[in-house]
């Protein structure tokens, strides 16, 4: 990830740590490759070796741990992939459920490292974001390019 991406989270974190969950070992995150199937891109394992999951901006981010100010649903981005899948969403049966928005969508990450959403109002699955790291960038922390 980009520095200035990781000193705004940093600070971000910092400052409100209930939004943090905290560190992940490497090989929890490994496992975590294993379990979805496919190899997950660097900038979202980066995230979540440093950072666990949190809340990033307004929106909740998962990963293998939940920070405190996040809900009791929001446990690990395995168990809400699992909840979206049951539910039949489309889209999230070849994603990583790495966020939701506002409207309770869930947002997933794709084995090519693209972020998708699969909005149920608007009946429609699209790319968001190219990469993890633009889908925090733009959509999260809002920072230009």
């Amino acid at each position: 990830m980009k520095q200035d991406t990781l000193r705004r989270l940093d600070e971000d974190f910092q400052e409100h740590p209930v939004t943090v969950a905290g560190s992940v070992p490497t090989p929890e995150v490994s496992a975590l490759e294993q379990q979805t199937g496919f190899s997950l891109s660097q900038d979202y394992k980066d995230f979540v070796v440093r950072y666990g999951g949190g809340i990033v901006g307004p929106y909740s981010v998962y990963g293998l741990r939940a920070a405190d100010a996040m809900g009791d649903d929001e446990t690990s981005a395995l168990e809400v992939t699992r909840r979206f899948r049951i539910q039949s969403w489309r889209g999230t049966e070849a994603w990583l459920v790495i966020s939701t928005d506002h409207a309770g969508n869930p947002i997933g990450l794709d084995k090519d490292g693209k972020v998708w959403i699969s909005d149920h109002d608007a009946g429609v699955v699209e790319v968001i974001a190219n990469s993890f790291e633009e889908y925090l960038r733009k959509r999260c922390l809002k920072l230009p390019d």
